[in-house]
């Protein structure tokens, strides 16, 4: 665990806003109690903000979230592509530029 992504508790008790401005920038922080991790905090993601912003001004679906989590699901249980991979005609052409350089 690297230094500048530790907060201790009691900095995060003491100076909460001072957490939450440096977690913007950091993005995530874990905190600390007698130097062990006893949780992080994580920036919200900058895409998700977006994407709740435009469902809020009606320019995206409000169940966007449902919808990723479907594609999610789906992604994860496809099957994957099976086709035959075909000749590779780039790599014999250069092979054949090669041939008739060298003669």
């Amino acid at each position: 665990m690297t230094e500048e992504t530790q907060v201790t508790m009691s900095e995060l008790l003491k100076h909460p806003r001072r957490v939450f401005d440096r977690l913007q920038h950091e993005r995530r922080l874990v905190i600390t109690q007698h130097g062990r991790a006893v949780g992080t905090l994580q920036a919200p993601d900058p895409d998700e903000t977006q994407l709740d912003s435009w469902a809020d001004m009606g320019e995206a679906t409000t169940d966007w979230r449902e919808r990723q989590q479907g594609l999610r699901d789906w992604l994860r249980h496809a099957p994957g592509c099976t086709t035959e991979a075909g000749p590779d005609i780039g790599s014999e052409a250069v092979l054949n530029d090669r041939a008739e350089t060298e003669r």
